[in-house]
């Protein structure tokens, strides 16, 4: 195991992914509505937030639409 699945799996340090989902779900937003908003796919935003994607710019619009990029 390589020391950046370490981080990323750490239960004290959440990750990018799990951020964004907790966001959504705080807003209580679909994962339509971000879709919509930040004009990704459901596919893109689901991928963002199961950390299998790591394209910087769609986290940070997503991060943005939702009010956390200050917490990534």
């Amino acid at each position: 195991m390589n020391m950046a699945s370490k981080i990323a799996k750490s239960p004290v340090v959440p990750s990018i992914g799990a951020l964004l989902a907790e966001a959504r779900q705080a807003h209580g937003y679909s994962l339509d509505d971000v879709a919509e908003t930040t004009g990704l796919t459901v596919a893109e935003v689901t991928a963002l937030e199961n950390d299998a994607d790591f394209d910087a710019s769609r986290i940070r619009r997503t991060a943005a639409a939702l009010g956390v990029l200050d917490k990534i």
